[in-house]
């Protein structure tokens, strides 16, 4: 589960990263949005598979 979620993590920041240079922003905002989207998304399928393990 916590590979789950670093992967999950590393790759919002890999794309957000990617977005912000394609687009030339100064500001990291699709680094930050993406990162915490894809954490927040992990975190909810963990959960769900937390709950379907009992």
């Amino acid at each position: 589960m916590a590979i789950q979620l670093f992967g999950a993590c590393l790759l919002g920041a890999y794309l957000g990263r990617w977005l912000d240079a394609w687009m030339g922003l100064e500001r990291p905002l699709w680094a930050v949005f993406l990162t915490i989207f894809f954490m927040i998304a992990s975190l909810y399928l963990i959960y769900k598979q937390l709950l379907n393990d009992k």
